[in-house]
Parts: structure tokens; C-alpha cells; sequence
């Protein structure tokens, strides 16, 4: 009798234990504290306080992180890796690249020779051209009439509306010896032939200017470029190189690095092809829905 009561006893124990101790399903909300490094140990990201004044993360908070376990909000790796969790469990995740950023894509990757040759030969091009009434009336308003003027956005190029019906004919307002600024390009213009149906312009550079090349219509390149030689038909640049820079432009994310020969632009995500490895601690399980906004982590998409 003794020892079935000692069974029972037994039994009722874990049995208590087990349907106390809930664990991370998937469609569980859950909060988490985290911290993300590489192979080498170099620390990416975290939401530790402490740990993110060592590693220089600045973040505008440090609070543990919420997300919902299946809706892919997080990284593969690291969504599958709370599944069976406790709260307050501390889980290594070991997460290879294909569930975690991905790998590295080579069409993404552009390189450039450090010293390399652009096109100085002259450029020809309709001194009026047709847009639609829509586009206009979108840049400049309604309301205008002919031989009125208009700039050209991003240019010090002024143009004339020469006719208006369903569409707007417009013409370059130039004359030989006129420097064209472009917000597009790294270098002025100078228009050095002009008639009733075409405008001609070149390069306007030398040796041993400094230039930048546009990224987009908001900024240009981090790094700067030297004319090392100027022929009728090349234009000789040498990139100077800078450390490894993170950009920000209008067509996403991009890492530019140097090598002794090479400049490369790389548009993969900076985590691609990389092993990470998460220190998680489950802080709580929740079930329902998340409600407020998920703050922004490394094992976030």
C-alpha cells in the first residue's frame, strides 16, 4: 500500500509539473530577449541594454521583442528555433543562411575596375521633344500657354512650351558654350553644336578633377572618383577607396567595399551567406493577437 501511494505521489507530481510548465506553440505571441552574432563572435544586434553599449548598437529602446510564432515575421531559423520553449529558458540558435537572410545572390553584386575608362564622345540629341498633357500639367500645374518657359526638374536647363493640343511640344532653351548642370551626372555638359532639330554636347572635365557619381536623385557616392586622363573618346577615373560603407538609397540597401583592384557594390542583405547564432531568452507566452509594433531586431525579415 506504501508504495503505490509513493507511486501516486509520484505521478500526481509530474503530472502537476507537466501542465504547468507551458511551452512556445506556434500561433503563441511571445516576447523575447536576444542577442545576434556571427561565426567570429562579432556581435550584429541585440536588445540588451548592456550588451548593446559594449557592441556600439544604438537602438531608440531596449525592451524585449514580441513577434508572432508563423506569421514570418522573424527569420525561418530563428521563428522555428522558440518552438518548445519555457519562459524564462535561454535557447542557443545556431541558424545557417538558408533560413536565415539567404545566400548570396551574384546578380546583386557589381564590380567595378579601381581604374576604369567612360565614354567622353559627344552626345546628340532632338532639341524638341513631345510629353503627354498629363505629365506636363502633373510637373507644372494647368494653366500654360505658348512661348511660355519652364525649367527642366534637376537641371539649370530652362525649356519653351512651343505648342500645346493632347500633347505638350517642348525645346531646349541652349546656345553653343552653355554649361549643363544635371543633378544625373558627375560632371557638366557643354553644348557645342546646335540647330533647328538637334543639340550636341560633351563632357565637360579635365584632369585632376573630383568627382562623385549620382547613387540616386537624393545623394551621390560615398566614395570619390579622380580624373587621371581625358582623351576625345575616354575619361580616365580612379575610385578612391573608403573603409566599408553601409548605404541607404531609394533602391534599398547597398554595401560598398574596395579591394586592390576592385570596387564592389554589393545589394544583398549584409547578413547573406552567413551563419548566425542567437542567444534567446523566452521573457513570456502570450495568445493573442500582437498589438503593438514589433521593434526592429536582427531576427527580424
Amino acid at each position: 500500500m506504501k508504495k503505490i501511494l509513493i507511486l501516486f505521489l509520484a505521478a500526481l507530481i509530474l503530472f502537476s509539473g507537466c501542465i504547468g510548465e507551458k511551452t512556445v506553440k506556434k500561433g503563441d505571441t511571445v516576447s523575447v530577449n536576444y542577442t545576434g552574432s556571427l561565426q567570429d563572435g562579432k556581435v550584429f544586434d541585440t536588445n540588451i541594454e548592456s550588451v548593446a553599449k559594449q557592441h556600439d548598437i544604438i537602438k531608440p529602446e531596449y525592451v524585449p521583442s514580441k513577434f508572432k510564432v508563423g506569421e514570418q515575421s522573424m527569420i525561418e531559423g530563428f521563428d522555428e528555433g522558440v518552438v518548445g520553449m519555457k519562459v524564462g529558458e535561454t535557447r542557443t540558435l545556431t541558424i545557417p543562411p538558408e533560413k536565415g537572410y539567404g545566400l548570396v545572390d551574384p546578380e546583386l553584386i557589381n564590380t567595378y575596375d579601381i581604374i576604369e575608362n567612360v565614354s567622353a564622345r559627344e552626345n546628340t540629341f532632338p532639341r524638341i521633344f513631345d510629353i503627354s498633357l498629363d505629365q506636363f500639367e502633373t510637373e507644372y500645374g494647368p494653366g500654360h500657354n505658348k512661348s511660355d518657359t519652364v525649367p527642366y526638374p534637376g537641371t539649370n536647363i530652362n525649356l519653351t512650351v512651343e505648342n500645346i493640343t493632347g500633347s505638350v511640344s517642348l525645346s531646349y532653351d541652349l546656345k553653343v558654350g552653355f554649361q549643363i548642370f544635371s543633378q544625373n551626372s558627375p560632371w557638366n555638359m557643354t553644348v557645342i553644336k546646335i540647330n533647328e532639330t538637334n543639340v550636341t554636347i560633351k563632357p565637360s572635365v579635365k584632369k585632376n578633377d573630383t568627382v562623385r557619381f549620382p547613387i540616386d536623385q537624393f545623394q551621390k557616392t560615398p566614395w570619390t572618383s579622380t580624373v587621371i586622363g581625358v582623351t576625345d573618346d575616354n575619361i580616365t577615373l580612379r575610385h578612391n577607396p573608403i573603409p566599408e560603407t553601409k548605404v541607404q538609397s531609394m533602391f534599398g540597401t547597398m554595401v560598398v567595399r574596395f579591394n586592390e583592384t576592385s570596387l564592389i557594390i554589393d545589394q544583398n542583405h549584409e547578413l547573406a551567406g552567413k551563419t548566425l547564432i542567437f542567444n534567446v531568452t523566452l521573457v513570456s507566452i502570450e495568445n493573442n493577437d500582437i498589438s503593438d509594433k514589433t521593434p526592429d531586431m536582427g531576427g527580424n525579415k
